[in-house]
């Protein structure tokens, strides 16, 4: 009996060490994830959220910039997915709260839930896109539509959203292993580092449709007055 509490004993500290051994390495990988994507920000600024998952915080052109990243994984029938989050702090031209999302699926914690309006897609956006906002939100959808359209044709897009105190896109950074999660429901990406270029894309999207706002200052705040 001696033998086998030894042995049992061996075995639980042998799995309390290989379960700490996991642990650490998973921790370490969620907050090294935007170590390569820091130097595309002046003054960059490395954290870590309460998850665990690296953040990124500096400036890009003058304007501040924050980048989180949001897991996801409670979908039904979708895989998990890693998302990044890039918000543009640049006060913009408007009134109104407009909210793009691709493929909703219901699971969006992140995006605004308080959006009392709901607008068609304009013609030729793709059909599974959830368009919402604020009173005013559909004068400002006219002018930037063929922008946001630009931006919607990259798959990875999930999100656009304007406000008066700027921009943020989210974009697909990884998707979850299938066998990991059909065996064990788990997430497993299949990722080292976000790939700087993903973030220069998203901020060189986000400053396209900064520009196109600022060439509508004057018609989307008349209308989000009269609305």
């Amino acid at each position: 009996m001696i033998a086998a509490a030894l042995v049992a004993a061996s075995i639980t500290f042998a799995a309390a060490l290989l379960c700490g051994r996991q642990a650490r390495r998973a921790a370490a990988w969620r907050a090294g994830l935007l170590s390569e994507c820091a130097a595309r920000l002046d003054a960059a600024r490395l954290g870590r959220d309460r998850a665990g998952f690296a953040t990124l915080d500096g400036g890009h052109d003058g304007a501040p910039v924050a980048v989180r990243l949001i897991p996801e994984a409670l979908v039904h029938r979708r895989l998990p997915q890693l998302w990044l989050s890039v918000s543009l702090r640049l006060p913009q031209p408007v009134e109104a709260t407009l909210d793009v999302l691709r493929r909703p699926a219901g699971a969006e914690f992140y995006a605004p839930a308080d959006l009392p309006r709901r607008f068609d897609p304009p013609s030729g956006w793709p059909a599974d896109t959830l368009v919402r906002g604020t009173p005013g939100a559909e004068a400002l959808l006219r002018p930037i539509a063929p922008v946001l359209a630009d931006i919607l044709a990259d798959p990875r897009i999930k999100e656009v959203l304007v406000t008066p105190r700027g921009l943020r896109l989210v974009v697909q950074a990884a998707e979850g292993g299938r066998g990991a999660y059909l065996l064990l429901r788990g997430s497993r990406f299949d990722l080292d580092h976000v790939a700087p270029a993903l973030l220069d894309g998203t901020l060189g999207a986000a400053r396209q449709l900064a520009h196109a706002l600022s060439r509508t200052r004057s018609e989307p705040i008349a209308h989000a007055r009269a609305a």
